[in-house]
């Protein structure tokens, strides 16, 4: 074979083994992000934690606070048996670290006796207000006083969700700016096409008019800037933008003039969408329908990545899936609503639809097999006193109503035989902990969160099973990738080659000559 064919097809063989993917599948939501920001923040023990100069390139990433009445100490717990569960090989590879959400209450000293409480010792940390709030930012999170305040008290309103499975999880209404964008747009009779790819939502045509293939101008999201009191164009895209802070949204054709569009009326002004078209003429619409349920939920499964979709008929609105997860259509089972009754403290089946259920404060989506009593009762709404044992025969706290009342029981008990309302002794500390509510916990594969996992009713051995994939993946480009990399030593490699079979080709030829 000739030699120069030779070096061809090498070169072309290596280089595709540099570019070729590793395939994988995760339990949990698989992200695309960019790396979070580096912080510093204090631990429990009074010392800075600099996530840059951690040990480790594996984290895990949890949200909690100390005065969470329940699902923070089910996170905590359940991260704890993820942690026992490991390896002592892979235990040393991964750091668990928790973050306070409720920095004016949780100290250093508040968080040592949260960690003290569950026996557990990696780094809980807090810090100043404006160092998290960018930490959030990074990762995403929606932290706000009023928030941790409706956690502990009663406030703001939240769907409750079970799958098919009979996991529950519990979402508060935090919808981003495409899910405002889409309710906005379906009101008005408006069409939208667009596209959604790996930075989200791009719209690409309003109402027929589409932006031309030589991008000679694009369509522009634009947030309006109270300080220069003026619109301007968005730094984030549609879905990374909080739609309850910017719920009054411009789309403007790029080469317009944006001044030419009224400001929003004020903080308490309705909800809007305004169309600046290419030639400077412009249409809007503001919100006009009452908050109902179909709001309530589109906003809060949006708040967690959640996709949901509805049908449209006679007698209005219909969910048809939740988070990919559509009823059958044998309709052997639907997805059915649920309203909480404050009367009899249980969840009742709504006589209404979602259009004509009026400014609701809670509400459940579970498949219409499911038993109301087991669906749990908004967090909000349940004893906030869990750190002094309560019955459970002294090894554990009660929770949920009527029959699905349970304990929650301490490490190294569970559920009696047949007793929900009983905690026994066990020899091993495999307890799974099942409570309904809204948060995030995320894997990290270096400063990139990784994998995400939503609400708290997830399974230990699932998690630690996402949890080893990612140390398995690191342990393998840390054997066969090392200083300065796989992809650059193979490239190098090859190129090393090529030019090895030229100076032979070189000294050939002068040979020859």
């Amino acid at each position: 074979m000739d030699r120069k064919v030779l070096v061809s097809l090498t070169m072309a063989t290596l280089l595709l083994m540099a570019s070729a993917p590793l395939a994988s599948a995760y339990k949990g939501h698989q992200l695309s992000r960019a790396e979070v920001v580096d912080f510093t923040l204090v631990d429990q023990n009074n010392e800075n934690f600099t996530f840059s100069q951690s040990f480790s390139d594996v984290h895990v990433i949890a949200f909690i606070f100390t005065r969470c009445p329940d699902v923070c100490p089910v996170i905590t717990q359940s991260l704890k048996l993820v942690q026992d569960g490991l390896s002592d090989e892979d235990a040393e590879k991964v750091e668990f670290v928790s973050i306070t959400v409720d920095s004016s209450y949780d100290t250093p000293e508040q968080l040592k006796l949260f960690t003290d409480y569950h026996n557990i010792d990696w780094p809980h940390l807090t810090g100043d207000k404006e160092v998290l709030q960018d930490v959030y930012n990074s990762f995403g999170i929606i932290v706000e006083e009023e928030v941790i305040e409706a956690h502990i008290a009663n406030a703001d309103p939240t769907v409750t969700y079970v799958d098919a499975n009979g996991n529950s999880s519990e979402v508060m209404f935090a919808p981003n700016g495409w899910t405002m964008n889409e309710i906005l747009a379906e009101e008005a009779n408006w069409s939208i096409n667009a596209t959604y790819g790996q930075y989200g939502h791009f719209i690409s045509g309003i109402n027929g008019v589409e932006s031309p293939s030589d991008m000679s101008w694009y369509w522009s999201l634009n947030i309006f800037n109270e300080s220069s009191g003026s619109w301007e164009e968005s730094m984030e895209g549609i879905d990374s933008i909080d739609g309850l802070e910017n719920s009054n949204l411009l789309w403007a054709a790029s080469t317009t003039n944006t001044s030419l569009i009224h400001a929003p009326e004020g903080n308490d002004s309705s909800p809007s969408i305004t169309v600046l078209y290419p030639d400077n003429t412009s249409e809007d619409h503001s919100l006009q329908a009452d908050f109902n349920a179909y709001h309530l939920t589109k906003g809060a499964f949006s708040s967690v990545g959640m996709n949901s979709t509805f049908s449209n008929g006679n007698d209005g609105r219909t969910l048809t899936s939740v988070d990919d997860v559509s009823s059958p259509s044998d309709l052997s089972w639907y997805w059915s609503l649920h309203t909480w009754n404050t009367t009899s403290n249980a969840w009742d089946a709504s006589t209404v639809g979602v259009d004509d259920l009026v400014e609701p404060t809670y509400i459940a989506w579970a498949p219409n097999s499911t038993n109301a009593s087991e669906i749990p009762m908004p967090e909000s709404l349940r004893p906030t006193d869990i750190m002094a044992p309560q019955v459970c025969n002294g090894h554990g706290w009660e929770m949920g109503s009527g029959e699905g009342k349970h304990c929650m029981c301490d490490e190294g008990f569970e559920w009696g035989e047949g007793d929900r309302l009983s905690c026994v002794a066990i020899e091993e500390t495999d307890v799974e902990y099942t409570v309904g509510h809204s948060t995030i916990t995320f894997i990290m594969d270096g400063m990139k969160p990784k994998i995400a996992w939503s609400g708290d009713s997830w399974k230990a051995d699932d998690f630690r099973a996402d949890l080893e994939q990612v140390v398995a993946s690191q342990s393998s480009s840390d054997s066969s990738d090392p200083l300065p990399g796989m992809t650059f030593l193979i490239a190098v490699t090859g190129l090393a080659f090529a030019a090895a079979v030229v100076h032979i080709d070189s000294r050939d030829e002068e040979e020859e000559a």
